[in-house]
């Protein structure tokens, strides 16, 4: 009990970043082209885990292939469809649509270990997706038309399902040397789309713009406390609160988003966020009653 407790704390720390993460990330898009913004953000977490982590780990063939695989969708994968999402959705409406990821990992999950969860957590985990739901279908994101943004941020929430399963499968390694790696490998995999984007851009890139104090101070935000102490956090978390519990904190993502969003955009929630918002709390409270 007193490890999950600890697990949870971790949960929360890297919540409240990562809720903070979205206003960030689309500060930074407005100037910088969105997929070479994600390599940029690895490569300076890269650099950080990799000066102050000097160890490394042997693996297994398999092991190796699942942390490559951890890289690609947790780092890589998530990215593209986040970073590229952001051009066409609000902050806030991104983090409420991968906060219905728990959701889609439970039904994973389960399947694949061909066990069941309580139907109370079914409950839980419906009831905040419904949230979710109100939110993208109605109110000011209707009137706003942003369904490629919405799509591309469910590609995201997929992302993270295949992460967590690979990364658990790596639960028994060194948690630090284990993020070092698949944050080194999920940047080297950003390489060619980074590439393929600046080629393809039409203008040269202007530089001037990337190295504004407000863009220079959310690529440090997102590479130091997102990214390399971010995912040390959360790999902590599922390994001492475990992964469904962990999974769930997700969907308190949007509550600290749509308070940054107001704060720092002056995107202010309407009735709609405001009930969504509710049912998430209720869901994920649901869900944990027969953890």
């Amino acid at each position: 009990m007193k490890n999950k407790t600890i697990g949870i704390i971790y949960m929360w720390i890297t919540i409240i970043f990562w809720g903070i993460s979205f206003v960030a990330t689309k500060i930074i898009v407005h100037s910088v082209p969105p997929i070479t913004a994600a390599f940029l953000r690895f490569f300076l977490s890269s650099l950080i885990l990799i000066i102050f982590i000097r160890k490394d780990i042997k693996y297994e063939k398999k092991e190796f292939f699942y942390m490559m695989l951890a890289g690609f969708f947790g780092v890589t994968a998530y990215f593209l469809f986040e970073n590229t999402a952001l051009q066409f959705t609000t902050p806030s409406n991104g983090s409420l649509i991968i906060s219905a990821t728990p959701v889609m990992y439970l039904l994973f999950s389960d399947i694949l270990r061909k066990s069941f969860s309580h139907k109370i957590r079914y409950l839980g985990t419906f009831l905040a997706f419904s949230g979710v739901s109100i939110i993208v279908l109605n109110g000011r994101f209707v009137l706003k038309l942003n369904p490629l943004g919405d799509l591309l941020m469910f590609g995201a929430s997929f992302s993270w399902i295949f992460y967590t399963i690979f990364i658990e499968k790596l639960h028994h390694h060194d948690n630090l040397i284990i993020t070092k790696d698949l944050n080194f490998y999920g940047m080297i995999f950003f390489l060619p789309f980074a590439f393929f984007e600046l080629k393809n851009a039409g203008t040269c890139p202007n530089f001037q713009l990337w190295i504004q104090p407000k863009i220079l101070i959310a690529f440090i935000y997102l590479g130091v406390f997102c990214t390399a102490l971010g995912y040390i956090w959360w790999n902590k978390a599922i390994r001492l609160a475990g992964a469904k519990t962990t999974t769930n904190g997700i969907f308190f993502i949007p509550i600290v988003t749509v308070i940054a969003d107001s704060i720092m955009l002056k995107n202010y929630p309407n009735i709609y966020t405001i009930i969504g918002a509710t049912l998430v709390l209720f869901g994920n409270y649901i869900a944990e009653i027969k953890d």
